[in-house]
């Protein structure tokens, strides 16, 4: 009679431990598909303001309601590196910025969005080089004049 009750118990508590980590993995992947909902809609919104000295206002407006949005999904490291974005691409930033430092802050930046999404580049941070094209211009994303 023991065997029957410790064996009955054991089936529940493993059918219930089943199914926490059942809706654990589910909570994380629907997680992880947001996530990538809102970083892939930034990486189409950047694509709408490269290349150009001066890009349509919707395309600045939906860069800058993306921009703000990461802040709801993305990591601590996304966010400041976002930030330092931010900061060279803005219009008042009197000092513009190099294709060089652009380049390499969004290389970060992608590194980052890449390590939130669990699939961090093989390269080390310093390593890795992502670049922003401007289709059509025939170049990456170029200053602001």
């Amino acid at each position: 009679m023991w065997t029957a009750i410790i064996s009955a118990a054991a089936a529940i508590i493993i059918a219930a431990l089943t199914h926490l980590f059942n809706k654990s993995r589910e909570r994380e992947a629907t997680w992880r598909a947001k996530k990538l909902e809102y970083y892939e809609a930034f990486f189409r919104a950047s694509s709408g303001i490269s290349g150009g000295a001066n890009p349509p206002n919707d395309a600045k407006i939906a860069f800058a309601n993306t921009m703000n949005d990461l802040h709801l999904i993305a990591s601590q490291d996304v966010i400041d590196v976002l930030h330092e974005l931010q900061e060279i691409v803005a219009e008042s930033n009197a000092h513009k910025f190099s294709v060089e430092r652009h380049d390499e802050i969004w290389s970060r930046l992608v590194w980052y969005i890449r390590e939130d999404l669990g699939d961090a580049p093989q390269k080390p941070i310093g390593e890795f080089k992502a670049r922003l094209w401007a289709s059509g211009t025939g170049a990456n994303v170029q200053p602001p004049r």
